[in-house]
């Protein structure tokens, strides 16, 4: 593989600089890993990339050495006449220049599980999702179903003797109570519906006569309601 077949692998530029070629290089190795993508199990284009950045790698260092070269570093020593290349011994630390690319030593430990277990990945994901959803549905909580208070039923009364018809009945309860404006002397209030309103609207409506004249009972069990 050539300078130019490696670009064309990578998909760049022949003027590229190193930096967008390990960027490159960095995110097709993440695409065509066969632990990242299932369709490349056979890891053909992971080993041409991995190929051609080293190969590019190579070149890039070979380039800059000697290019650096020209401006080696040396001294005398005071004890003798021998020069000293600062440049002539290569760092004991790091990573070696022959060494693989992590990708390849990590592909080194996984291949043999990779080829016994092919649908590996496939039954993961599936057992993963069929756990989760297990648990998801047992971890539901049930909402508690709110208990609608029974309304109450009530028997209304007004005592004519009583009402003088200041009309404050009608005017909160007008679908219980009733006021005969007809009548020109004396007129009084009466019942025309008592399920015409909700029990509590009813107590308010006889609390607010003045004479006291409506009574409210519980028709099931006629206890008095109002006056208390």
């Amino acid at each position: 593989m050539n300078s130019y077949q490696c670009y064309q692998v990578l998909g760049i530029k022949n003027d590229a600089s190193f930096k967008e070629i390990k960027s490159t290089y960095r995110q097709l190795v993440l695409q065509f890993h066969p632990d990242k993508n299932m369709s490349e199990t056979d890891g053909k284009k992971f080993k041409m990339v991995t190929e051609a950045y080293q190969f590019l790698k190579k070149e890039h260092k070979r380039t800059h050495q000697t290019s650096n070269s020209k401006n080696t570093w040396k001294y005398a020593s005071k004890n003798s006449n021998k020069e000293y290349d600062f440049d002539s011994h290569k760092q004991s630390w790091g990573a070696r220049t022959n060494d693989r690319s992590p990708e390849e030593d990590w592909s080194r430990y996984t291949r043999q599980t990779e080829n016994a277990y092919q649908d590996f990945w496939k039954y993961y994901e599936k057992t993963f999702w069929e756990y989760y959803e297990k648990v998801r549905s047992d971890s539901k909580v049930e909402p508690e179903p709110i208990e609608q208070e029974k309304e109450t039923l009530v028997s209304v009364n007004v005592d004519p003797s009583r009402c003088i018809a200041c009309c404050s009945c009608e005017t909160i309860a007008p679908s219980v109570f009733a006021v005969d404006k007809n009548v020109n002397v004396n007129p009084k209030s009466h019942v025309i519906n008592e399920q015409g309103a909700k029990c509590e609207k009813i107590l308010d409506a006889a609390q607010t006569c003045p004479t006291k004249a409506i009574s409210v009972k519980d028709k099931e069990s006629e206890k008095s309601l109002y006056p208390w």
